[in-house]
């Protein structure tokens, strides 16, 4: 049978079409979509992990390094040698591993690395390796080295780690961190995963932690179908780092190390706070709150046992007495009632006659001296800390006067310093004691803020920025713990006490008259045990304080001094308070004595 050429022609136009079309389709993948087929084959099979970088460190005005990083020795199990179906199998057989080298390094795994972690980790992150050991000593790592080839799954990796050199030093100030997943970089893809990065959890670390903690770097690795890292691949992107992380910025401070160091060794064994100010800048030279803790505790983890140690202690030693303890400010407070008195046009030279205790109406509050200080005007008032004047001069000048005054000194804010959980205080007034206590306000609630006490709450931090406004003036500067760099402007009041200049030179000349013969002279002079008599050398001026607080078995009693100097250009404006003290004169002078003589020294009399 004859085929006919009509067919025979359409058989060629068709072979002849199918010829073409599969030409054009093997250009299309071989050539045109080449580009689009390696990009899916990348997304299906690379994976991209962020990289943190090496946190700053935190110096104190000479250099002095208070936190740094360090290495930190791991050992690291690469679950993907593991040749097991089912991740189930290749968990069982990680977590026998690793008690088998448990054995040869004589520790203890890690509590928290458990079956149904290491199972969790091989689903969400199987292209990471398993991090079994953090930390280990010379003497582990010595032994894992020794039987390195028992076990091809473990390699050892180094990684940066936080580190306090001084332990417990300046500890509320520095704060501690913990471990986050990095910042991802929002013009670059997602990515899938990430190793740990430091971050702040508390202090200046949390206040300044994008500061310290740079830039976030990128690495990518491939994977198999699994997820898993393919074994002795060489591809490009093979553990490539695509972008290197950028390290953290250091951070200077205000801080004085060894002004620091004597804060602290005179709070060490007591409950209380205290606070060292430029008065000429609010540049905080030392702050110190005790009890305190070690940041070290909490690196790499901070362990239940710890955390509940320090959670269940009652003296609460993670709390920044000077900045978040708030106390009322006993008869450190009479200053700012003496200049409120005077601002508000009062006769410094009008004497009072002190009999040993103020009564108005049905309030009645007793001196500290029973038998009375006679006529008294407010020099030897402020020297010898007269309640019963205070009383009466709070009466006088009234509550507005004082709330006025009071919150031109910045008390009942926060001062702004740059740390966090910084309480406010409080300065009562009627509107806040009727909203707070659903009472009115009256005459006796005057007096016993003229004498700070009653409802009246200040913090450490906030009494020093009022001893540093008497030293200089009046102006109100914002405490920092930051140094400030060429960049940056010079400090500049963010207030003002409105009050004239021979009011504060008044206020100051009681205050040297404390330090030098009165309730404070513990400030200017150290009695030896026999009898000695050491003095600055430097003059200063101080203010005692005595504050009772609770009632019948919790009735106890906070010691408070404020003090700058020298006296003629003060350079330090200081506050410290000790709870449960004797009284401000015997339990906080002494040590504000031994803080001032650190800079300025002592000599025999």
């Amino acid at each position: 049978m004859r085929t006919s050429p009509i067919f025979m022609l359409f058989l060629g136009v068709a072979f002849t079409l199918g010829i073409a079309i599969l030409v054009v389709e093997l250009w299309r993948l071989q050539v045109k979509d080449v580009a689009s087929f390696k990009e899916n084959q990348s997304k299906q099979t690379i994976r991209t992990i962020l990289v943190p970088g090496k946190r700053g460190r935190i110096l104190d005005r000479t250099g002095r390094v208070l936190a740094d990083s360090r290495p930190s020795r791991i050992v690291v199990c690469h679950a993907e040698r593991f040749l097991l179906r089912g991740v189930t199998n290749m968990a069982m057989a990680v977590n026998a591993e690793i008690d088998r080298l448990a054995a040869v390094l004589k520790i203890p795994r890690a509590k928290g690395l458990t079956l149904a972690r290491i199972e969790r980790h091989l689903r969400e992150s199987s292209a990471l390796p398993i991090e079994a050991w953090r930390d280990l000593d010379d003497a582990a790592l010595a032994r894992f080295a020794e039987h390195a080839d028992e076990f091809p799954c473990f390699d050892e990796i180094v990684r940066a780690e936080r580190i306090y050199p001084y332990g417990t030093f300046a500890a509320h100030i520095l704060g501690y961190v913990g471990h986050d997943r990095p910042e991802d970089d929002p013009f670059a893809p997602a990515a899938h995963y990430w190793e740990p990065e430091l971050k702040g959890r508390a202090g200046l670390e949390a206040r300044y932690d994008a500061y310290l903690a740079g830039a976030t770097g990128e690495r990518r690795v491939r994977v198999d179908a699994r997820g898993f890292k393919p074994r002795g691949g060489d591809d490009e992107f093979d553990d490539a780092t695509v972008r290197p992380p950028a390290d953290g910025l250091d951070l200077h401070l205000t801080l004085d190390a060894p002004l620091q160091h004597a804060l602290e060794r005179q709070l060490r064994g007591v409950v209380g706070a205290g606070v060292v100010l430029d008065p000429r800048t609010g540049a905080v030279l030392a702050m110190a709150s005790s009890p305190t803790f070690n940041p070290n505790d909490f690196i790499p983890v901070l362990t239940s046992e710890r955390y509940r140690a320090l959670a269940d202690d009652p003296s609460l030693p993670l709390l920044n007495r000077a900045i978040s303890g708030t106390y009322a400010p006993g008869s450190t407070f009479k200053t700012v009632t003496a200049i409120a008195a005077l601002d508000a046009g009062a006769d410094p030279g009008a004497e009072y006659d002190c009999r040993g205790v103020f009564a108005l109406g049905g309030f009645r509050l007793h001196c500290w001296d029973r038998y009375g200080h006679g006529e008294i005007a407010m020099h030897r008032a402020l020297r010898e800390s007269c309640n019963t004047y205070f009383c009466n001069l709070g009466r006088l000048v009234g509550t507005n006067a004082l709330v006025r005054t009071a919150r031109e000194f910045g008390l009942g804010s926060k001062t702004g310093i740059d740390l966090g959980a910084e309480a406010a205080g409080v300065v009562p007034d009627a509107e806040w004691k009727k909203s707070h206590g659903g009472e009115p306000w009256y005459p006796g609630d005057t007096c016993q803020m003229a004498i700070g006490q009653g409802m009246l709450l200040t913090t450490p931090l906030q009494m020093a920025v009022v001893c540093a406004a008497l030293a200089n003036g009046g102006r109100i500067y914002t405490p920092h713990l930051r140094a400030r760099d060429a960049s940056m402007p010079a400090p500049a009041p963010m207030g003002r006490v409105h009050a004239r200049p021979e009011d504060f030179r008044r206020v100051r000349a009681g205050m040297r008259a404390v330090a030098e013969e009165g309730t404070g002279k513990r400030v200017l002079y150290r009695f030896g045990e026999n009898r000695e008599k050491f003095r600055l050398k430097t003059t200063c001026a101080a203010k005692t304080g005595t504050a009772e607080v609770g009632r019948g078995e919790t009735r106890r009693k906070n010691a408070w001094v404020i003090a700058f100097a020298p006296f003629e250009k003060p350079t330090m404006a200081v506050a410290l308070v000790v709870e449960r003290g004797e009284s401000g004169g015997l339990t906080a002078a002494p040590k504000v004595h031994e803080v001032l003589s650190s800079v300025f020294g002592e000599e025999g009399t």
